[in-house]
């Protein structure tokens, strides 16, 4: 038996170490014919297990994609969310319109962490759907949005975030976030903005993070 079937075989075992290992060894091999027993692994009882296919699936790459996307789907949350985080690793954008979809799921937590995929993948697609996502109800989502804003850089989304930043009823961290992905954007109306804030907000922790995203801008000009 070649070590690659040798592996497989091992994620079958009784011991969650062996199949732990077995797991991790399987990254090392690079070999896209592991990924369907990899995939199997997302349901394995033991989450370390879990953990370890999800990692290497990111390691063998390209050739995990599309099953990963199939994932996205599936019935089990977790298997979704493992499914999510290692797309925004991969950051391959035939991943994007999957993820669209995942921003729409149920589950908060599968859709905090498809906006924080899109935000890994940095596709300018993502800005409308992210946007909206900046009002869902989960705090987590919000959050996760609006720095996902952020690392695309799009100008289309400076306006919600000021405006998410300029709500006074917002929890403060994700105040921080939209002042911070202001500040990575670096347009004008993010600048005055910012400035704004500055200003008038007396707050410590906003105007400290205003401040030093304006600083940033002002160092790109």
């Amino acid at each position: 038996m070649n070590t690659i079937n040798a592996l497989i075989e091992e994620l079958k075992h009784d011991d969650c170490d062996v199949r732990w290992h077995a797991a991790r060894a399987l990254r090392w091999t690079k070999d896209a014919r592991a990924i369907d027993a990899l995939m199997r692994a997302f349901k394995d009882v033991d989450c370390n297990v879990r953990w370890s296919a999800a990692e290497s699936l990111v390691i063998i790459g390209d050739a995990a994609v599309k099953p990963l996307v199939a994932a996205l789907r599936d019935a089990d949350m977790d298997v979704r969310w493992r499914a999510a985080w290692a797309l925004g690793r991969l950051k391959d954008k035939a991943a994007v319109d999957a993820l669209l979809d995942a921003l729409g799921d149920n589950d908060p937590d599968i859709r905090w962490r498809a906006a924080w995929a899109l935000g890994q993948i940095g596709d300018v697609r993502a800005v409308d759907r992210l946007t909206c996502a900046l009002e869902d109800s989960y705090s987590n989502v919000r959050w996760s949005a609006a720095e996902a804003l952020g690392a695309i850089s799009d100008e289309q989304a400076v306006e919600p975030l000021v405006r998410l930043l300029n709500n006074q009823r917002e929890e403060t961290i994700i105040r921080l976030v939209a002042a911070d992905s202001l500040g990575k954007i670096g347009a004008p109306q993010a600048e005055a903005a910012l400035e704004a804030v500055i200003l008038q907000d007396e707050f410590a922790p906003i105007h400290e993070t205003a401040r030093n995203a304006l600083e940033r801008i002002k160092k790109r000009e």
